[in-house]
């Protein structure tokens, strides 16, 4: 419908290592995948970001937190972010995400904004691994 079609064209769609993406959206490198008019500005803060198995490490929580502080609209953009509860033996998981989120936001690179994480729902089969979707919200400190 035309709905959709509107919300596709006003989409980003991109994906790769957390950092490096950071780095290319903050410096408009970004290959979009349809054609810009002159009416659509990019901006390196996103209405919605979306994150699934990216907190499977201390180091990838830290990285998916830095990319939703740097990229997420202050007070009205949401991150989703789909984790296993724990990664065993490398140290990720939702809690990991939630720490890494309450570091990077008491860092100088937080600029007087902090993360909120939530869970929203969870998902227990009762014979795998308990699954999170967390909500990220960035706002002023």
């Amino acid at each position: 419908d035309s709905s959709s079609q509107a919300l596709l064209k006003q989409s980003i769609y991109a994906g790769g290592d957390w950092m490096g993406l950071s780095h290319k959206l903050s410096n408009n490198e970004v290959l979009l995948p349809v054609p810009l008019t002159e009416n659509r500005v990019v901006d390196e803060r996103f209405d919605v970001l979306l994150a699934s198995e990216t907190t499977y490490t201390t180091e990838s929580c830290q990285d998916t937190a830095y990319l939703m502080l740097k990229h997420l609209k202050v007070d009205i953009g949401v991150g989703l972010v789909a984790t296993k509860r724990f990664y065993f033996g490398v140290g990720g998981g939702a809690d990991a995400f939630a720490q890494a989120a309450d570091k990077v936001s008491e860092s100088s690179q937080s600029h007087g904004l902090r993360l909120v994480v939530r869970t929203i729902q969870s998902y227990d089969t009762g014979n795998a691994n308990i699954r999170d979707l967390l909500e990220v919200r960035l706002v002023k400190k």
